[in-house]
């Protein structure tokens, strides 16, 4: 019954498919990870307004995979997961700002 059946064969009530909470983990991880990998590829355009732009839209695609890695997040958390699918340190992380005022994430 710790395999989430309810000794018939069936799932019990409330237990989540093992193979949803691998593909819910690793798109969690996933969104973390290419949150701070675009933020790393920030080139310098020249021009002053562009590069304004480029910038905002830029951390705007990352606060977007963040949010999205957190609603991930919370979905693992409704289906009572969050500790047995697969996680790392960066799993752990939290959302901080360095010096320049950039937001990512760190272990």
């Amino acid at each position: 019954m710790t395999d989430g059946t309810d000794g018939t064969g069936q799932r019990a009530a409330g237990a989540a498919d093992p193979a949803t909470l691998r593909a819910l983990a690793d798109a969690r991880a996933g969104a973390r990870s290419l949150s701070d990998a675009l933020l790393t590829h920030l080139p310098d355009v020249g021009d002053l307004a562009t590069q304004r732009l480029l910038d905002a839209w830029v951390e705007q695609g990352a606060d977007t995979l963040r949010a999205l890695a957190e609603a991930l997040e919370e979905r693992l958390l409704d289906l009572g997961s969050a500790g047995t699918a697969r996680t790392d340190r960066a799993d752990h992380a939290v959302d901080a700002v360095d010096a320049a005022g950039h937001r990512g994430w760190t272990p």
